[in-house]
């Protein structure tokens, strides 16, 4: 599959499968009145012609269908109303109703979160999927409202990997003093510092420009965020390092949300974080299948080997402690989660071979 196909490709995929992918769950409503119109903006950085896109259409038919009308949705995509850091403020202020953000951009309003983007954190989607689930959607619900958002679904960017534009990057000091475009996160800037990269926070509308123009040398996302977003245009060199998998919240602004009546509430919010799940489908079902589009469009793939593996996890040795002192607030309660929530999935994955 060539780049040309990858974009027909995503949409057969989602269309086949039928299912609410990322950017697609987006969708929200404006100001409403007892049997006034309710406009929904959806506002994303997930370009046009993805999985996180193509099953738009499916979700604002249901949505219409469900209100008999009531309520409307618009699309923002590929960041029309600003990067992630500006859609969460106006997610936040009501200017913009809601939206899909990742959760190292959502970290910015949320500190918590950026417990989530600790370096190999998770082992594999089936651990992030269990933790996300069971231990932490329940108390980030109660977190979001606290900071003036309604969460109502998880959703996936993905494992993150690293493009650079000359520099082969096999193990950590490969790293060492490169330009790195970073998520505005603590835990992105955390992670490069320690492995000696010098990282500049760019949104992400603006990577592409910073790439060609030597701004940075290189970046770390996920496949398909890389070749949506065309940032693979930019490099020659991908490094399967998989050191951040990368969550994403489907979320409403509480501003908005009180001013909406429950019966509107209801429509909008769904099978709630049961869209997680179809969510992850439409995601994963071209993960690996992208990686082989990098390199047909000449891109080399550097595959690392299992020592190189081990190098880079022992690169951020101690470096979880540092992010969730970093962090603060109920940071230590979530880790804390997390640790046993690694705990129980391991205990029912070892019940399982039994």
């Amino acid at each position: 599959m060539n780049y040309k196909s990858f974009r027909s490709r995503c949409h057969g995929i989602a269309v086949a499968m039928g299912v609410a992918s990322f950017a697609a769950s987006f969708a929200m409503p404006g100001t409403s009145q007892a049997g006034a119109k309710v406009v929904v903006k959806l506002a994303t950085v997930a370009p046009t012609g993805t999985p996180w896109a193509d099953s738009l259409d499916q979700i604002k038919k249901r949505i219409e269908s469900e209100s008999k009308g009531n309520i409307q949705v618009k699309a923002y995509m590929g960041g029309q109303l600003g990067g992630e850091l500006e859609i969460t403020q106006g997610i936040k202020r009501g200017r913009i109703e809601g939206g899909g953000i990742t959760a190292g951009a959502l970290a910015s309003v949320i500190p918590e979160l950026d417990v989530l983007e600790i370096p190999y954190l998770f082992e594999s989607y089936e651990e992030a999927d269990y933790i996300l689930d069971e231990h932490l959607y329940e108390p980030f619900k109660k977190i979001f409202a606290n900071k003036g958002f309604v969460l109502a679904s998880w959703a996936e960017n993905g494992w993150r990997n690293i493009g650079t534009k000359k520099n082969v990057i096999r193990k950590p000091s490969d790293l060492k003093g490169l330009k790195v475009r970073s998520q505005e996160s603590k835990a992105h800037l955390a992670f490069w510092k320690r492995v000696g990269a010098n990282p500049v926070p760019i949104s992400m509308p603006e990577t592409l420009t910073a790439l060609q123009t030597g701004l940075v040398d290189g970046f770390d996302n996920t496949a398909l965020l890389t070749l949506s977003a065309e940032w693979h245009t930019a490099i020659k060199h991908f490094s399967v390092t998989e050191h951040i998998y990368q969550s994403a919240a489907i979320l409403y602004s509480k501003k908005f949300w009180d001013k909406i009546s429950a019966e509107d509430q209801k429509i909008i919010y769904g099978n709630g974080n049961q869209l997680a799940i179809e969510s992850r489908a439409a995601v994963r079902a071209i993960g690996q299948e992208l990686i082989g589009v990098l390199q047909t469009s000449g891109i080399k793939i550097e595959t690392l080997t299992e020592s190189e593996k081990v190098e880079f996890r022992k690169s951020v040795d101690g470096l979880a402690d540092e992010i969730v002192k970093v962090v603060g607030g109920d940071a230590r309660r979530i880790y804390d989660a997390v640790l046993e929530g690694k705990k129980q999935f391991k205990a029912k994955k070892s019940a399982g071979k039994k």
